[in-house]
C-alpha cells in the first residue's frame, strides 16, 4: 500500500491549501489524533523511536493549535482552550515518561470532542460561504468567532 502514499500526500496538500482557517483547525485535530493513536500502538509494541516521534508530532500540533489562539477575539473560550492545551501536553508528556497509554487515550478523547465542535463550525462556515440558507452558526457566538483562531500556513508536518 506504500504506492498510494504519494497520492494521499497530494490529496492532503490540496485539502490544506484550499481550506479556510476553521477547516485547518479540523485538519490539525485530525493530525494530532492520528499521532496519538499511532503513539499508543508504538507503546504497545515497545517501539521507543516510533512512540517518541508520534508523541513529538502530537505535542507540536497541540502547540500550533495553542499558538493560533487569539485571546482578544476568542475571549473566555480562547483562554479555556489555552488551559486545556496546556493540560493535554502535560498528559502526553506523562504518558511518555511513565510509558502508559491511558493519558494518550484521554487526550485523544479530548481532541476528538473538540474536533467535533470545530467540524460543526467548519460545516456551518462552508454553508455560509456558499450563500446557502443552511443552519446559522450556533453556540456562544459561534464558538466565540471560532475562538479567534488564525492558523497560518507554516511548515508544521502533520503527516508523520
Amino acid at each position: 500500500m506504500s504506492h498510494n502514499r504519494p497520492i494521499a500526500n497530494r490529496y492532503r496538500e490540496v485539502a490544506i491549501k484550499t481550506a479556510n482557517p476553521v477547516q485547518l483547525v479540523v485538519i490539525l485535530y485530525d493530525g494530532a489524533i492520528q499521532a496519538l493513536q499511532e503513539a499508543q500502538e508504538f507503546l504497545r509494541r515497545k517501539d521507543i523511536a516510533g512512540r517518541v516521534r508520534c508523541i513529538n508530532r502530537s505535542v507540536a500540533i497541540i502547540s500550533e493549535l495553542q499558538a493560533s489562539l487569539n485571546f482578544s477575539a476568542g475571549g473566555d473560550i480562547a483562554h479555556s482552550l489555552d488551559r486545556l492545551y496546556i493540560y493535554m501536553k502535560q498528559r502526553v508528556f506523562k504518558a511518555n515518561v511513565d510509558q502508559t497509554p491511558e493519558p494518550l487515550a484521554e487526550v485523544e478523547l479530548l481532541l476528538g470532542n473538540l474536533r467535533s465542535a470545530w467540524e460543526q463550525l467548519a460545516t456551518e462556515s462552508a454553508a455560509k460561504d456558499s450563500g446557502s440558507s443552511a443552519t446559522p452558526p450556533s453556540g456562544p457566538s459561534a464558538f466565540n468567532n471560532a475562538a479567534g483562531a488564525s492558523v497560518g500556513s507554516g511548515s508544521l508536518n502533520i503527516s508523520g
